[in-house]
């Protein structure tokens, strides 16, 4: 079962959307655009329960309904199904909320009036059993319990099953506990194999303790997490990030167990607590799980951008009357993404550069160098690469951004200026020691990196963007200076023709609209420049 589209009015921070969804889709977007509203909604759509609270309607407009219809395709083989299904295969259904009333389903046939859909067609296919739902605060007790809508309880219960089974009526209740502990073995040794592997910590064990049965509550235990440091420790007492790893080691169960796509899975903000290695692994558990079963969730990290469908991946934004819409992108589209989502390029730890983080000295090669990958084919998202701003050639902060990745697991390349020499011999010196995540060192044989943009690219920035009182003429310009000798007569000519005099708005002129003249119109990358980057995506490739 699969949702394809899903119109929601009147919810929360949605006045009307309208979102399409694919078997995994990844919604982004800034903070309060309708991100968790959107999950919400769709688990009140399962759970098929009233809603009182006027904080669900839109700006508190309870006068009017919360309306939702969701477009489902992919459904169970059912008798009972049949007539409600379009001749593309498809079923539409239709919920009403008004306040303090019970929802009204109905499902929208092609070209007749909607037609009510029972009750225990609701249960059976539509049911909060069909939807789960992890939101941004992690309860794990409710994930690791026999709760029917649990995670673990969604796997441990049909082996329970089968093993109940076996025993006859007279076997005693110490004899089934031993039945059941038996039962759910094999899941906790895969799991606490997992969480060795996740935390590197062979000493790790998981213990499903103190497992109960009761008439009326049914069977639950407790879940304790030992290692060479403590020792039972309940799992809701341990750290965010070791919570986290265990949502993992279930998600990675998951993966193994052959769901039948029966019921879709929904999780908000997966990158929480988790540094970026640690978050593409989840990413990519989750792609293996949406091969069988529909994962929809929210993120503000771009490690869980899909970089292998574009079209997986949904932007959440806002129009100047402040209703939320939603646009599925591609490619071409990564620059307007990095601006909605308030993304630096800078920002490796959070952007996902885990694969190579390029270190560069200034703001020109910051904003220029995503520009050049792309004239060259290649994309900082799809390699996982990320660009790092050093501020400049201090052989003291380089060495501690290295040291920085290299806690992290991330490799990196480093690009100077030509008379970071000094710098460059240092580092070269430690790459084999300290800083083995260093794979390359690069200085521009050139200068700086301005020096690598024709002359006519340069004037054209500056007699358009920085408004001389006459344009700056190539006549003007000693082709010959490079490195600093170059900037500063930019800076004195600037200054002669009332264009101010700020280097550093030059460089970020340069890195942007600069880079995208160069690419506008078709001005090759220097080898130079080439070179750096077939040795970035090598290093991103071998990662």
């Amino acid at each position: 079962m699969k949702i394809i589209e899903a119109k929601i009015t009147n919810f929360r921070a949605l006045e009307s959307v309208c979102v399409q969804l694919n078997q995994f889709s990844v919604i982004i977007g800034e903070n309060d655009v309708g991100k968790t509203s959107l999950l919400f909604a769709l688990e009140k759509f399962f759970t098929q329960k009233k809603l009182s609270d006027p904080k669900d309607w839109y700006k508190r407009q309870i006068e009017n309904p919360i309306r939702m219809v969701l477009i489902f395709t992919e459904l169970p083989v059912d008798v009972d199904l049949q007539p409600f299904i379009r001749a593309d295969g498809s079923m539409v259904i239709s919920g009403v909320f008004a306040i303090e009333s019970p929802p009204e389903y109905n499902v929208i046939l092609a070209d007749q009036a909607p037609a009510r859909i029972s009750k225990v067609l609701l249960k059976k296919w539509f049911s909060l059993d069909s939807f789960h739902f992890i939101p941004v605060r992690r309860d794990l007790l409710v994930q690791f319990s026999m709760n029917k809508t649990a995670l673990l309880g969604k796997l441990l219960r049909a082996k329970m099953n089968q093993a109940l089974k076996d025993a006859s009526a007279s076997t005693s209740i110490g004899e089934i506990k031993e039945i059941l502990t038996n039962a759910i073995s094999e899941p906790r040794e895969k799991m606490e194999r997992f969480l060795r592997e996740q935390l590197n910590n062979n000493s790790i064990e998981l213990g499903f303790d103190d497992l109960e049965i009761d008439p009326t509550e049914g069977v639950s235990f407790s879940v304790r997490l030992s290692d060479d440091r403590v020792r039972g420790i309940e799992i809701s007492n341990r750290g965010a990030g070791t919570q986290n790893n265990l949502i993992i080691a279930l998600f990675r169960l998951i993966a193994e167990s052959n769901l039948d796509g029966s019921f879709i899975f929904a999780m908000e903000e997966p990158e929480n607590s988790l540094h970026p290695k640690a978050q593409r692994q989840l990413l990519s558990i989750i792609q293996e799980i949406s091969e069988s079963t529909q994962v929809l969730v929210t993120t503000h990290s771009p490690v869980f951008i899909d970089r292998s469908k574009f079209e997986n991946n949904i932007l959440l934004t806002r129009t100047l009357n402040g209703n939320t819409v939603a646009k599925i992108f591609d490619q071409s589209t990564l620059s307007t993404i990095r601006a909605d989502l308030g993304i630096k390029a800078s920002d490796a730890l959070l952007k996902g550069g885990g694969n190579c983080a390029i270190l560069v000295e200034g703001k020109t090669e910051e904003d220029g160098f995503p520009v050049f990958m792309e004239m060259l084919g290649l994309s900082e998202f799809e390699l996982g690469t990320a660009i790092i701003n050093m501020g400049g050639s201090d052989f003291v902060r380089a060495r501690n951004i290295v040291q920085l990745l290299k806690g992290y697991e991330i490799p990196c390349v480093m690009v100077l200026d030509r008379d970071a020499e000094k710098t460059e011999d240092d580092l070269m010196r430690m790459m084999d020691t300290t800083l083995n995540n260093l794979k390359h060192v690069f200085r521009l044989q050139e200068g700086t990196i301005e020096d690598y943009y024709p002359t006519e690219i340069i004037i054209e920035v500056i007699n358009e963007d920085f408004s001389p009182s006459s344009p700056i003429t190539i006549s003007e310009i000693d082709e010959s200076l490079s490195g600093k000798q170059n900037l500063d007569q930019y800076q004195k000519l600037m200054h002669k023709h009332d264009a101010g005099s700020s280097i550093e708005y030059l460089k970020r002129a340069l890195g942007g609209k600069g880079t995208r003249l160069l690419k506008e119109k078709g001005l090759p990358v220097h080898d130079e420049i080439k070179a750096i980057l077939e040795a970035v995506r090598q290093v991103a490739s071998e990662s």
